[in-house]
């Protein structure tokens, strides 16, 4: 089997807020003595040279700049091609008096190349077999409107591929959210920093295929800006040795933890059930499971190794968790009086726990607000329970994952994996992480009952809450991927990862 590289992975593990990037920037102009121009330059030539990578035997180019420096990164680009003997049609939009110097000189070096600027009118030409996109930068923070829209319209209708310059015009860097509209690009190209956006929401949907520029960014810079996020993926987790150590011959089941999957309400006996194999396939060493006394057949037919016991109440789970070491508590754990009596005793335990599902909306319902200060916690929710948790919106949720992920981390001291494209991890000391792993193959029922079975297991084998929630992110987006691979996005089902899971993990 092949060992996953994803089509993010040669882009950092440091991901930079707009701010930081920002500073960077202002950093690296600094040393550089100038206004700015050196490194717009610099921009612009990167950019051109992609260009060139990507589409080598273009002859005639379309470039819509606007008045801010992501326009003025398209002028360098546009003088660049002009002198390359490419056709150029430069289109400029917004009040081009307010440029800043080093975008004014660009401008000025593309007239001198021979560039003719025109100012949008609603058109591209239809002779265009490329265009850039300059027109809106990552301060962008507010819905796009009026004639930039009308732009982004014609850029997406027109049928030539789009280069993105840093980011695709009409999405908020900061969060990934398309704001009223985006640009469809076919390539990014971002520089100094990756920034979160990119990677998480909207992002990956609209910025195509992601090259990453640091330009002149140099240690000096970096050590003075703090990053905002780590990359994570199972490639880089691998490569950096964050993975489970190889076991030692002289062991025994017992040392590699007994896990407690809790859940399987009348009706959702298969949620319980994947859990389960998936906390077996990742490798703990004992497993029981607590269920509808209904479900143990289903689940013992399809999983003798597991242990599995039917509970009616809350009293019968306690001799099972007397024997477990770690806990994982929601798939199809549903939210009746059976569901609550059963949760209770799990938040009476101070066994290291992994919620998701129904467990995290009974925790948001009034009087069962908890908090996990004395205890190893790691909560899943998906948008919808993030939102119920934080008593918001799902529109609220997505429209600051990062910051949502930080909320719940530090309301629930809990290490917060909040899933969806881009999925941010998040400690209650503050670090965060977004995984590029995973595809929109995962958009199914139970691929969350499978997380939670890898996290549980990765607790088990002596993982902190935070390594194994980024371990078993990575490796289940990781094992997605491989799958889909193999038979295509639509129609994975959670159980397609079993083996990708047992095969990535050893």
């Amino acid at each position: 089997m092949k060992r996953p590289f994803s089509a993010r992975d040669h882009l950092p593990g440091r991901i930079d807020s707009v701010a930081g990037v920002r500073e960077l920037d202002r950093l690296i102009i600094q040393r550089m003595g100038d206004d700015g121009s050196e490194l717009m330059n610099h921009a612009g030539e990167a950019a051109f040279a992609l260009l060139l990578s990507r589409w080598p035997d273009v002859s005639h180019i379309a470039l819509i700049a606007g008045a801010g420096n992501n326009g003025g990164d398209a002028f360098v680009v546009a003088g660049l091609a002009r002198l390359h003997g490419i056709d150029v049609s430069l289109y400029t939009l917004g009040d081009l008096s307010r440029q800043s110097s080093s975008a004014r000189a660009a401008r000025e070096g593309a007239l001198e190349a021979g560039v003719t600027e025109t100012e949008f009118a609603g058109e591209i030409t239809g002779s265009a077999e490329l265009i850039v996109d300059g027109l809106l930068g990552t301060g962008l923070n507010a819905l796009v409107q009026g004639d930039f829209a009308e732009a982004i319209t014609a850029m997406n209708e027109h049928p030539a591929p789009v280069l993105a310059l840093d980011v695709p015009s009409g999405l908020n860097a900061a969060t990934g959210q398309q704001m009223g509209l985006a640009v469809q690009a076919d390539l990014t190209v971002t520089f100094i920093g990756v920034k979160p956006g990119l990677l998480t929401c909207d992002g990956p949907d609209v910025c195509g295929d992601l090259s990453f520029a640091p330009l002149d960014l140099g240690a000096a810079e970096k050590v003075r800006v703090e990053p905002l996020a780590e990359r994570i993926s199972w490639h880089l987790l691998d490569q950096q040795d964050r993975r489970l150590p190889q076991r030692r011959g002289n062991s025994n089941k017992g040392q590699h933890g007994h896990a407690l999957l809790i859940g399987g309400e009348l009706g959702y006996g298969g949620a319980i059930r994947m859990a389960a194999e998936a906390c077996a396939r990742s490798g703990a060493g004992l497993i029981s499971c607590a269920t509808r006394p209904e479900h143990m057949p289903v689940i013992l037919a399809a999983r003798p190794e597991c242990m599995v016991a039917g509970v009616t109440s809350g009293l019968e789970l306690q001799p099972l968790l007397e024997r477990a070491t770690v806990i994982g508590c929601g798939p199809g754990l549903g939210r009746s009086s059976w569901s609550e009596l059963l949760l209770q005793q799990v938040l009476l335990s101070d066994l290291p726990v992994v919620l998701d599902a129904d467990a995290l909306n009974i925790i948001a319902s009034p009087g069962w607000q908890t908090a996990f200060e004395e205890r190893d916690a790691v909560m899943t929710p998906h948008p919808g329970e993030a939102a119920r948790l934080l008593n918001c919106t799902v529109a609220d949720i997505q429209a600051d994952r990062t910051g949502s992920a930080q909320a719940l981390a530090k309301r629930y001291h809990a290490v917060v994996l909040l899933k969806g494209q881009g999925t941010v991890l998040a400690h209650p000391d503050g670090r965060l992480a977004v995984c590029t792993d995973g595809n929109p193959g995962m958009a199914t029922g139970g691929m969350g009952d499978v997380l939670t079975g890898v996290i549980t297991a990765l607790l088990a084998q002596g993982q902190s809450p935070w390594e194994a929630a980024l371990y078993g992110c990575a490796l289940h987006s990781a094992a997605a991927d491989l799958a889909v691979s193999e038979s295509g996005v639509r129609g994975l089902l959670a159980t397609d990862l079993m083996p990708y899971l047992r095969e990535l993990v050893n």
